[in-house]
């Protein structure tokens, strides 16, 4: 995405280097006025030498004639005689004598011509002999430029003439023979699945020559949308790929999309990905990142012990700038084919790369090499002229040197150089497109939760140490999954033309990339849960976490239809509730880890205590932990205390809590907020109370608040719910939190940690909105909030700052460089601020849930992780098993350890838990087995290997993250 079908306006330099060739024209006068002398980086091969290159250039016109050039330079003085061009000369390329100068020099250069002389001086600086590692690529958009389809087959297309052109050009010099860049595994992927026998043979041969290379992510995805485990998930099929035929794959090749999340660096062990080429949109909505151009780094991890190496190159945009959008392409024609153009070295690399590299020795560049992609357009075909380009220039230029390359290739190339030179940085290079998802809420919604969703059943496949593990189902789920996240949402003109029957049809299948997760991953859940046989009237109750819980049960009505009351495994009754939805709710209490309580349901009414601590009275709700009073005329919350400490946690100078807020156009003095609410009591009861506040909205057919609390349970929830109008003129909405916590500071969860916002994010990136993975915490010293918000990621910190940042924006002074901490929190639900792919407009019901806990104390990060894994994995109810299960046959502790994630292990046969640390000193972690048994203990990383033997007590970093195998 990114290379819209404009007209982009070039100025070309035709160049005729100096020959001696005549040409049979008839005499034409000079129209040009002056000649101007420009140094360049470059050195010309001349007469068998390396010669230091400059360009004269003829002021307001062209030279035509033959003349005579005098070179005078390093105390050396040079005729040299210039051909007629019938065509004309913008620019001549000169050679200049002698050997390369170590210091600043005068080069002055006289053109004789009509008994008339022309004279230019230039200073020449020293340069270095450089390098350039040029990447074939097509940029994969899955979709954007027509539909999904069309453009896999152009994909897979390409593959078969990329293998073909290598094979013509085996013979051409080493650094001119043609290598391609698939981009995306997704590509490859299907081509494997089509491809006859013969062809994957064909294909796989390329690869091990070199011919055709392959970057490991499976698409071009919005990194910090995913959660950790999906995020790791990006890597599985080009690593299984790798294993299989016996190759590496430790390249990450990330087209279009600025920014990426931090975790990359945090699972380089496990996935193998050492290498991270970005090369990112020129322009659309990238804030201030393109001031890391060519600043290649050792980009940390969280715990300082990984490190993935990084360079973020020029736009990949560059190709289609000087050669792509003069040739046929997907924007152009329907089934594009490589295109030859008959004259390989015009709209190639002269001049840009010279003054790229003039830009970049001016900047202090310490590197002699760099690399640029060379793609034609977003899904365009291969450049078939390339390796007569590179070949032809590498015979003209001693320097720079051109070598088509692949991603390792180069990468390998540099580290070998320059590896104790790199610098190092740690932080989050946060996303700037991860605002776009919010043009399509309830899909975005439910992909978040439906990740989750797919992690539970994985958690209870191994809880319950389930037979017939379905490997491919749950590989199928997190593809569908990651092909959601994947950055192309829409077509090119989704914005512009809404109700194109192709606009339509692209987001049709995007769309159905989710609903076809659900469909599975509902399946895999039912089957997690599901038992021969069940004991009648009973239901098991489990725990995916990694520690035990006491948290709400919501049973559904079908499979509590004996009655209302409820006993636990001791047969002491619980108190329960039926709710105004059907379903029986009760707390359970100290469910253990990773593990099952057993719950009986009776016939006759719910067990109760009598009142107990919850209260609601008018406007107001409590549960003996919290007490809640909103504003009458709004419903919005205007007192939120803690009753343990009766701090009032918001913000007194605030409108309210929740407030639902809706902004028109672009500016922020036009928002709006909803009006008429009618406030109601929903469920009221021994366990669970809420009060619904229905209002009018802007923007909407009018939305509904839930504030839900549970009796003794230190959470409030909050279900919003919005009737979505179909508005095409650009709008935001958000719900606002602003709480009061002096002196906050803001930490969020990012894929396998948490960081704090401005202090741990590199520079240049996005600060204008964020995304999280599970929570948000603003603390002090003394106490704090942890907000988590299952449906919605987007997030501003102290205000909305979103506000006219319509379009595509380049140079936008309103991008931030800096965030200032605050407690004021503002969730960014919807919009379509976008100009280009994303949806012009979302309309019907989609509902956001956030959770909130008030905490007296500082922050605690495993304080916030327990919070935020509790809120996203609730307690799943299924029929109580009638077979005695043995369950997981060893316990695990650790301090500030939590688990990310379990499974079995694709054999069947083994136990994967996912080890995150989130605490600032080394964890101890100790594995203890039930019942005598003896356990075999593995590190482990993505393809499930037995890496190194552990002891049932080991260490986990600070700040890291590990997966182990444990089996019996």
């Amino acid at each position: 995405m990114g290379t819209t079908p404009k007209k982009h306006q070039f100025k070309i330099l035709f160049i005729a280097f100096l020959t001696l060739n005549s040409f049979n024209i008839s005499a034409q006068q000079a129209i040009f006025t002056d000649i101007q002398l420009q140094p360049t980086i470059a050195y010309l091969k001349y007469k068998g030498e390396s010669r230091r290159m400059v360009r004269l250039i003829f002021k307001n016109g062209k030279n035509y004639q033959q003349g005579e050039i005098s070179v005078s330079f390093n105390n050396l003085t040079e005729k040299i005689n210039i051909p007629a061009n019938n065509k004309g000369a913008e620019s001549l390329e000169i050679p200049l004598p002698g050997i390369p100068v170590k210091k600043a020099t005068q080069a002055t250069v006289s053109f004789s011509i009509n008994h008339q002389i022309y004279t230019a001086r230039c200073i020449v600086e020293p340069s270095r002999s450089w390098n350039i590692y040029v990447l074939p690529h097509s940029h994969v958009d899955i979709g954007y430029t027509n539909t999904q389809a069309k453009v896999l087959k152009l994909h897979l297309d390409n593959i078969d003439e990329a293998i073909a052109l290598a094979e013509k050009t085996k013979d051409y010099p080493a650094a001119a023979r043609f290598k391609w860049t698939t981009e995306a595994i997704w590509v490859v992927d299907n081509y494997l699945s089509l491809a006859s026998q013969e062809k994957k043979n064909r294909f796989w041969n390329a690869v091990k020559k070199g011919w055709i290379s392959l970057d490991g992510a499976y698409g071009n995805i919005n990194t910090s949308l995913t959660d950790s485990r999906q995020l790791m998930q990006m890597f599985a099929k080009s690593q299984k790929l790798a294993k299989e035929q016996g190759i590496e794959i430790n390249t990450l090749f990330q087209g279009d999309v600025p920014g990426a999340s931090w975790g990359l660096a945090a699972q380089v062990e496990q996935t193998g990905i050492r290498y991270f080429l970005s090369g990112p949109n020129a322009s659309d909505r990238i804030g201030n990142l393109a001031k890391w151009q060519d600043k290649p780094f050792y980009w940390l991890s969280p715990s300082g012990q990984q490190k993935l190496l990084f360079w973020q190159c020029q736009p990949y945009s560059l190709g289609y700038q000087l050669k792509g959008d003069k040739i046929p392409n997907f924007f152009t024609i329907k089934d594009p084919k490589p295109f030859y153009t008959g004259h390989p070295s015009e709209n190639f690399l002269n001049p840009y790369l010279f003054d790229y590299l003039d830009e970049l020795a001016q900047k202090g560049f310490p590197y002699d090499m760099s690399i640029l992609t060379w793609a034609m357009s977003d899904n365009a075909p291969i450049d078939p002229e390339l390796p007569d380009a590179v070949k032809a220039w590498n015979e003209k230029y001693a320097s720079p040197q051109l070598i088509i390359t692949s991603t390792q290739q180069f990468f390998t190339d540099f580290e070998q150089k320059y590896a104790a030179e790199i610098p190092s940085f740690a932080g989050d290079y946060t996303e700037y497109w991860t605002d776009g998802v919010s043009s399509a809420a309830k899909e975005t919604a439910l992909s978040r939760n439906l990740s989750d969703q797919l992690k539970q059943a994985d958690a209870v496949w191994a809880i319950r140490n389930k037979s017939s593990y379905p490997v491919q189902r749950f590989e199928e789920s997190w593809k569908n999954l990651l092909l959601f996240n994947e950055h192309t949402w829409g077509a090119f003109n989704s914005v512009s033309h809404p109700d194109d029957e192709k606009v339509k049809s692209e987001w049709a299948v995007k769309q159905s990339y989710v609903l076809k997760a659900k469909e599975i991953i509902d399946t895999l859940s039912t089957q997690s849960l599901k038992s021969d046989l069940n004991k009648a009237n009973q239901i098991d109750v489990y725990n995916t976490v990694s520690w035990s819980r006491t948290a709400i049960v919501y049973v559904p009505a079908s499979l509590s239809k004996n009655g209302d009351l409820v006993k636990n495994s001791s047969g002491k009754p619980i108190v329960s509730q039926r709710l105004s939805t059907g379903e029986l709710a009760f707390v359970a209490e100290q469910v253990p880890q990773m593990g099952k309580s057993t719950f009986s349901i009776h016939p006759g009414k719910a067990y109760s205590k009598g009142p107990g601590t919850n209260r609601l009275a008018g406007n107001t709700i409590s549960n003996g932990v919290y007490q809640i009073e909103l504003a009458p005329q709004t419903g919005d919350i205007k007192k939120l205390i803690k009753l343990a400490d009766h701090r009032n946690y918001l913000s007194a100078d605030s409108a309210g809590l929740n407030q639902y807020l809706y902004m028109p156009g672009d500016s922020i003095e036009k928002i709006q907020t909803s009006s008429n609410a009618r406030i109601t009591v929903k469920e009221k009861g021994p366990v669970v109370n809420s009060l619904l506040i229905t209002s009018a909205a802007p923007g909407t057919n009018g939305i509904t608040r839930e504030i839900r609390l549970i009796t003794g349970l230190d959470q409030i929830e909050l279900i919003n719910a919005i009737d979505k109008k179909a508005i095409r003129t650009k709008e935001s909405v958000h719900f606002a939190f602003p709480f009061h916590v002096p002196d906050a500071k803001v930490r969020y969860s990012i894929p396998w940690g948490s960081i704090t916002a401005e202090t741990d994010q590199l520079p240049y990136s996005n600060r204008n909105w964020y995304t999280m993975q599970r929570w948000i915490d603003v603390s002090n010293n003394r106490y704090g909030i942890t907000l988590s918000s299952l449906d919605a990621p987007l997030f501003e910190i102290g205000k909305i700052t979103t506000a006219n940042l319509l379009g595509g924006l380049p140079h936008a002074p309103l991008w931030l460089s800096f965030t200032p901490q605050s407690s004021r929190i503002y969730s960014w639900v919807m919009n379509n601020l976008w100009h280009t792919n994303f949806k012009a407009d979302q309309q019907g019901l989609v509902t956001f849930h956030y959770f909130i806990t008030a905490h007296e104390n500082g922050y605690d990060s495993y304080q916030a992780n327990q919070t935020g894994l509790n809120n996203h994995q609730p307690l799943l109810v299924a029929p109580a098993a009638e077979n005695i299960e043995k369950g997981l046959q060893f316990t695990i502790q650790g301090n500030n350890m939590y688990i990310e994630a379990i499974k079995k292990a694709d054999d069947g046969k083994r136990i994967l838990l996912q080890l995150v640390n989130c605490g600032d000193q080394d964890s101890e972690v100790n594995i203890n087995p039930k019942n005598n048994l003896s356990l075999n203990i593995w590190e482990s990383d993505l393809l499930e290997t037995r890496k190194k033997s552990l002891k049932n007590h080991f260490n986990l970093p600070s700040k890291g993250m590990m997966t182990i195998c444990i089996e019996n």
